[in-house]
């Protein structure tokens, strides 16, 4: 299931999974989605149309920021959609608390990309 995520990155897939799987009701979770060549590593799916891509990311790793705003962008286009999720997660002691849970909005290649800061 987690093959191809560094072990640090592990701890909090499995953490955002299991909670995303508790709350789709009625829809699945795919983790690791085939997208071409590469894969997404969340696409949620519900009904029969609609599918959301989720990308995580540790804070932590140089231009992480950057890489999952271009990796959403580019998996919401193959799925058809306009509008993608990056997940990031700081584990640093450091960053103030202010800056956790903070929500914004970014437009990547056509793409509007919801950036969730935990």
């Amino acid at each position: 299931m987690l093959r191809g995520i560094s072990y640090q990155e592990a701890a909090p897939h499995l953490v955002f999974m299991g909670y995303l799987q508790r709350i789709v009701d009625g829809g699945r979770v795919d983790r690791e989605f085939a997208l071409g060549t590469q894969r997404a590593d969340l696409v949620v799916h519900y009904g029969k149309t609609q599918k959301e891509v989720i990308e995580l990311k540790l804070v932590q790793a140089p231009k992480a920021v950057e890489r999952g705003l271009r990796q959403v962008s580019e998996y919401a286009r193959r799925l058809g959609r306009d509008k993608g999720y990056l997940i990031l997660f700081d584990r640093e002691a450091t960053t103030p608390w202010e800056e956790r849970g903070e929500v914004e909005e970014m437009e990547t290649g056509g793409v509007t990309v919801v950036v969730v800061r935990v």
